[in-house]
C-alpha cells in the first residue's frame, strides 16, 4: 500500500500552494464575469433556500464541536507525559496518581494488558483506546484487523455528513437551487470518507516506535478527529457560501435554457390572464350595477376627454410617429399585445347577457351566454347559456343540462323545460313556474359540436363518446376559467333521451381528471350526482322494451300479423345483440327498424302516434319530431338577429338555429361501449337519479326499469337490499295528487312521473324541481316558509319547495302585490278623509256666509227681500216657475211677512223639498269611489281574471 506521510504533504501544499492560488483566483473572475455576461440581475436569497443552509449550519456547528477534546477519548501518553517506551506498570502508576481516587478505573485494568508491547502501543495512537479495548480479532501481528474493526467508526461520522448534505441539496427542500449542487456535495463527502480511510490504513503505523522523546509522538488518532471535524465544517460551510452565491445569481450562474425562458414566458402571460380575469369579474360586476355602469361610463368618457387632449400635444404626436416609424419596434410591440389582446377578448364581461328581447316585465335574470373554443384547428366552439341562481339555500350548486339525439339541442332544455323562461308565443316569454334555476345555477351547453348554435368544421364532427367527453372536460375547464366563481360549486349533470350516453362518459371524464389533480395537488370539480330522464343506457333491455311497451300501451295487438311481424324483427335484432361484440354497440340498425316499423303500423289517415308521447298523434312520417308544441316559437325565435346579438353568436355560426342537427348524428357511431357498462362503477362514487315520464315509447320506462333489475352494482343486483328482499316502490304525491313512484337503493334512485311523456320537465316543472330539490338536498329549514306538499308514502321527508317561502321568486312576487293592495287600500283611505274634510269645510262655510248675511239683513220674515232668490234652487231647481208661483216678478215674496199671515196658503200646496240625492246626481258622495278609483278595480280585476301563464302543460 502507498504510503505518504504528513511531511510529504505539506512539502505538496507549499509546492504547490504558490502556483494554485492564483488559479483559484482566476476561476472566481471568471465565474464573476459569467454572471455579468448573462445579464442575470441579483435577486434576494430564495425562501426555499433558508431550509438547506439552516442543515449546513447545524451540520457544520456539529462538526467544529466534535473536535473539542472533551468529546474525545483519554490519551493516556499525554495525560502521564509519557514515552513509548515507557514500562507498562510505571505508565499505569502515573496513570492511577491521576485519577480522583487515586486508582485505575475499569477501563484501565481493560486496557492495561493490550497495550504491553511498543506495537500495541503504536496502534493505540493509531486507532485509539476503545479499537484495543473491544476488539475481539485483533493481533498485533495484523495490523489491518485493528482497521477492519475502526472502519465503521471511521464512517460514522461522514455517513451522516452524506445525510445532511443530500437533505440540504435535495429538490424537495432547496428546490432546484440546492439540487443543483447534489452531485457535488456527495462526491465532496465521499472524498472526505475516503481520505480518512486512507490515512488511517495506509500510514506508516510504526513510526512512533523510533520516536525517544514524548512530545514527538505522533498521536494520530487524536489528531484526525480535529481534521474531520474541520474538514466536515470548512465542507458545509463551502456548499453554504456556493448555495447562497449561486441562489442569488452572485456567481455559478447557468444561463436559462430556452424552455425554461418560455415557461417563464407563459406564467407572466398566465398571470397577465389571472389578472384580466379579476378585472373581467370586476367589470362583470359595475355591468350588473346600473349606479356604477353609470360612474364607470362617466369615468371613461372623462378618461376619453384626457386622453384625446393628450394625444393632440406635439411632442406625443411627434414621439408616436417616430416608434410607429421603426418597423422592428412596430412588430415587437404587436407581439407583446397579441396575447393580451386575445385573452382580454375572453373576459367575463363578455358574455354577460344585458337584455334579452321579449323578456317579461321586472329585472332581467343574471346570465351569460356565448362560445368557448375547444379546437382551435378545427374552429370547434361549443355554445353555453347560463342562468345565475335567483337564491341561495345551504350551499352553491350547479346543474349542467344535456339534450340528447345525438345532435339535439340543450335550448329545448332552456326555453320548453327547465330553464327560467317559456315563450308564450315567438316574440315574447314568460316565467316558468318550477325552473331549475331558483337554488342552482343552471348551464345548458349545445353539446356536442355542431349541435344548435355550437359549430364546427363540417368534417371534424364528434364519432366517439370519449372524444366527446374529453371535449366536455376541456370545455368545462375554460367556462371555470372565465367564470372562477362557480367552479367550487357542487356540480350535477341533468339531461334526457341520448344523453344518456353523454352524461355518464363525461362523469367517468371528471372523475379521472380528479384523480390527476389529486395527484398534483390541484383544485378537482367536486362531482355530486346525475340524473337521466328518459335516458338511452342500455340497448339490450331497451330495444326488448319496445315490444312490452307496445302490448301494454294497446299500439299491438297478440296475435295480429302486426304484432307476429314485430316479433320476427325482434328475433333478428336479438341474433345481432347475441353475436360477438353485438352488445357492445350503442346503437343497432336491425334493431332501430322496430320502433319505425311499428310507428308506420299506427299510420292512419295521414296520422301516426308520437313516439315521445303515445297519448297524442302527429303527421306522417313525422310521429313525434313535430312535438312539443313550443317548438313552433322557439326555432323562429332564436333565428331572430336580435336574439342571436344578446346571446352573443358569432358570425362564424352561419346556420341559423336548428332543434336537431342531422350531420351531427349522422357522424356519430361510438365504438364506445353503451353507457351501462361504466355506470355501476359510476355508482360506487356519485349518486344518481333515473327518471322516466310513462307515456313515452322511444326510451321507455320499462327499458329503464329492465336495466336497473339486471344490473349489479355497489355489491348486489338490482333494487336489492338484502338477499331476496327488494326496495320498495313508494308512492309520491304532490299537491295532492298522485304523482309517481320512488324507489330507491345503494346510490341510485328510479323516479316514474305519471302521465309524463319523454320531456318529462315540460309536463310537470313543479314535479321536476321537487325531484332536483330533494335530490340536491336543498335545505329551506332555516329559511322558513310554506314548502311544497311533496310526499312519498305520506311522508314529506326532507323539506323542498318549489316557490312557497320568503326566499323564492314565487313568493317575491306575492310580496309585490300585496305592497300593491296595501298602497291602494291607503289611497282609498286617504280619498275617504279627504272627502269628509272638503265636506265639513263646505258645510261650515257655508253656515258662516248665512250667518253673516242674516246679521247684514235683519229679519224679514222666512224669504227675505235680501238675496232670497239665490236660496231658490236648493229647495226646488226650477227657481223660474217658483217666483211666478209666489207672485210674479223679481220680487217674490218681498214685502210679505209669513207669520202675519200675509200669503195664500195653497200657495204651499206647489213646495216641494227634494231629496239629497237628486240634488246631488253626478257629485261626491261619502263612500263612494272616484273614477280613479274604479279604474284600479278594473285593472286588478283584469290581472285577478288575465290568463296567469302557469298551465302545467304549455
Amino acid at each position: 500500500m502507498v504510503q505518504i506521510s504528513l511531511s510529504t504533504l505539506k512539502t505538496l501544499l507549499f509546492t504547490l500552494g504558490p502556483l494554485a492560488l492564483p488559479k483559484l483566483i482566476g476561476y472566481y473572475r471568471s465565474y464573476r464575469a459569467k454572471a455579468r455576461s448573462h445579464a442575470v440581475p441579483v435577486r434576494p436569497l430564495p425562501s426555499d433556500v433558508y431550509p438547506a443552509l439552516n442543515i449546513l449550519f447545524v451540520s457544520c456547528l456539529f462538526a467544529l464541536i466534535s473536535t473539542l477534546s472533551t468529546f474525545g477519548p483519554e490519551n493516556i501518553f499525554l495525560a502521564t507525559s509519557s514515552r513509548l517506551q515507557t514500562p507498562n506498570d510505571v505508565l499505569f502508576n502515573r496513570l492511577a496518581h491521576i485519577r480522583p481516587d487515586g486508582s485505575l478505573t475499569d477501563a484501565d485494568e481493560l486496557l492495561k494488558p493490550r497495550i504491553a508491547s511498543i506495537d500495541a502501543r503504536c496502534l493505540y495512537l493509531i486507532y485509539g483506546p476503545s479499537v484495543l479495548i473491544h476488539c475481539p480479532f485483533c493481533v498485533s501481528d495484523e495490523p489491518l484487523s485493528y482497521f477492519w474493526y475502526a472502519l465503521p467508526m471511521i464512517l460514522f461520522p461522514h455517513i451522516l455528513h452524506l445525510f445532511a448534505l443530500g437533505a440540504a441539496t435535495s429538490s424537495g427542500i432547496a428546490g432546484k437551487e440546492g439540487n443543483r449542487w447534489r452531485t457535488s456535495a456527495v462526491m465532496l463527502g465521499v472524498g472526505l470518507a475516503l481520505s480518512e480511510c486512507y490515512l488511517t490504513g495506509a500510514g506508516d503505523w510504526k513510526a512512533n516506535a523510533r520516536v525517544v522523546r514524548a512530545e514527538d509522538l505522533n498521536h494520530f488518532h487524536w489528531y484526525m478527529r480535529v481534521w474531520r471535524g474541520l474538514g466536515i465544517g470548512i465542507a458545509d460551510a463551502a456548499l453554504a457560501g456556493f448555495l447562497w452565491a449561486s441562489s442569488t445569481n452572485r456567481m455559478f450562474v447557468v444561463p436559462p435554457t430556452a424552455a425554461e425562458r418560455m415557461e417563464a414566458a407563459l406564467k407572466i402571460l398566465e398571470n397577465a390572464r389571472g389578472r384580466l380575469g379579476a378585472l373581467g369579474i370586476v367589470r362583470n360586476v359595475v355591468v350588473r350595477d346600473e349606479g356604477l355602469r353609470r360612474k364607470g361610463e362617466a369615468y371613461w368618457r372623462k378618461e376619453g376627454q384626457v386622453m384625446s387632449e393628450a394625444m393632440d400635444e406635439r411632442e406625443v404626436v411627434e414621439s408616436v410617429r417616430n416608434a410607429l416609424g421603426s418597423e422592428r419596434s412596430w412588430l415587437a410591440m404587436w407581439l407583446l399585445l397579441w396575447p393580451i389582446v386575445t385573452v382580454a377578448a375572453k373576459s367575463t364581461a363578455d358574455y354577460f347577457v344585458t337584455s334579452l328581447p321579449g323578456q317579461p316585465d321586472g329585472p332581467l335574470l343574471t346570465m351569460h351566454a356565448g362560445h368557448i373554443e375547444i379546437t382551435h384547428e378545427h374552429h370547434g366552439n361549443l355554445f353555453f347559456w347560463h342562468f345565475q341562481n335567483r337564491h341561495i339555500a345551504n350551499r352553491q350548486r350547479t346543474v349542467l343540462w344535456l339534450n340528447g339525439g345525438p345532435g339535439c339541442s340543450s335550448m329545448d332544455g332552456a326555453l320548453m323545460e327547465i330553464g327560467p323562461y317559456r315563450l308564450r308565443d315567438k316574440e315574447h316569454l314568460v316565467y316558468n313556474d318550477g325552473a331549475w334555476d331558483e337554488f342552482a345555477n343552471v348551464l345548458f351547453v349545445d353539446n356536442p359540436v355542431g349541435t344548435g348554435f355550437s359549430y364546427v368544421d363540417t368534417d371534424s364532427y364528434v364519432t366517439e363518446l370519449t372524444e366527446m367527453a374529453n371535449q366536455m372536460v376541456h370545455f368545462l375547464e375554460e367556462f371555470f376559467t372565465l367564470f372562477p366563481e362557480y367552479a367550487t360549486n357542487d356540480l350535477y349533470i341533468a339531461g334526457e333521451s341520448y344523453a344518456g350516453q353523454h352524461i355518464p362518459y363525461i362523469a367517468k371524464a371528471i372523475l379521472e381528471r380528479n384523480a390527476k389533480q389529486e395527484k398534483a395537488r390541484k383544485q378537482q370539480w367536486n362531482l355530486s350526482g346525475l340524473l337521466i330522464g328518459n335516458g338511452w343506457i342500455s340497448p339490450v333491455e331497451q330495444y326488448d322494451a319496445y315490444l312490452q311497451f307496445g302490448y301494454q300501451a294497446g299500439l299491438i295487438q297478440g296475435g295480429t300479423d302486426t304484432a307476429q311481424k314485430l316479433e320476427a324483427m325482434y328475433s333478428e335484432c336479438l341474433k345481432t345483440l347475441n353475436e360477438p361484440g353485438g352488445t357492445d354497440k350503442v346503437d343497432q340498425p336491425k334493431c332501430e327498424k322496430i320502433l319505425t316499423e311499428m310507428l308506420e303500423m299506427t299510420q292512419k289517415d295521414g296520422r301516426c302516434k308520437n313516439m315521445y308521447d303515445v297519448r297524442l298523434d302527429d303527421s306522417w312520417p313525422s310521429c313525434g319530431l313535430n312535438w312539443p308544441p313550443d317548438l313552433e316559437s322557439v326555432t323562429p325565435y332564436l333565428r331572430r338577429q336580435d336574439v342571436k346579438q344578446a346571446l352573443h353568436i358569432n358570425k362564424d355560426k352561419q346556420t341559423g338555429w336548428t332543434e336537431c342537427a342531422g350531420a351531427v348524428s349522422s357522424a356519430f357511431h361510438p365504438s364506445s361501449k353503451p353507457s351501462i357498462s361504466i355506470l355501476p362503477d359510476l355508482l360506487s362514487k356519485v349518486p344518481i337519479v333515473l327518471f322516466s315520464g310513462d307515456q313515452d315509447l322511444i326510451c321507455n320506462h320499462v327499458g329503464t326499469e329492465e336495466l336497473i333489475h339486471n344490473m349489479e352494482w355497489n355489491g348486489a343486483k338490482g333494487f336489492e337490499l338484502s338477499p331476496g328482499t327488494m326496495a320498495p316502490r313508494r308512492d309520491w304525491t304532490f299537491e295532492g295528487e298522485p304523482a309517481g313512484i320512488y324507489q330507491e337503493a345503494r346510490n341510485l334512485t328510479y323516479i316514474l312521473f305519471y302521465n309524463s311523456s319523454h320531456m318529462v320537465p315540460f309536463d310537470y316543472p313543479r314535479r321536476s324541481r321537487d325531484m332536483l330539490d330533494r335530490f340536491m338536498k336543498v335545505d329551506i329549514a332555516s329559511i322558513g316558509g310554506t314548502p311544497a306538499d311533496s310526499r312519498i308514502d305520506g311522508e314529506k321527508g326532507v323539506v323542498t319547495s318549489v316557490g312557497g317561502h320568503p326566499n323564492s321568486t314565487v313568493a317575491e312576487e306575492a310580496e309585490k302585490e300585496k305592497i300593491e293592495k296595501a298602497k291602494y287600500k291607503a289611497y282609498y283611505r286617504s280619498g275617504e278623509v279627504a272627502l269628509v274634510v272638503v265636506v265639513l269645510a263646505a258645510s261650515a262655510w257655508g253656515w258662516f256666509v248665512w250667518s253673516q248675511r242674516r246679521k247684514r239683513t235683519g229679519y224679514q220674515g222666512l224669504f227675505g227681500s235680501v238675496g232670497s232668490s239665490s236660496y231658490l234652487p236648493r229647495i226646488n231647481g226650477n227657481g223660474g216657475r217658483f217666483r211666478d208661483a209666489m207672485g210674479g216678478g223679481g220680487g217674490g215674496l218681498n214685502g210679505r211677512d209669513v207669520e202675519a199671515g200675509d200669503f195664500d196658503e195653497g200657495e204651499l200646496d206647489d213646495l216641494r223639498v227634494r231629496e239629497p240625492r237628486e240634488e246631488g246626481e253626478g257629485r261626491y258622495s261619502i263612500g263612494g269611489e272616484s273614477e280613479e278609483e274604479e279604474d284600479v278595480g278594473d285593472v286588478k280585476k283584469g290581472i285577478a281574471n288575465g290568463d296567469p301563464a302557469k298551465n302545467e302543460k304549455l
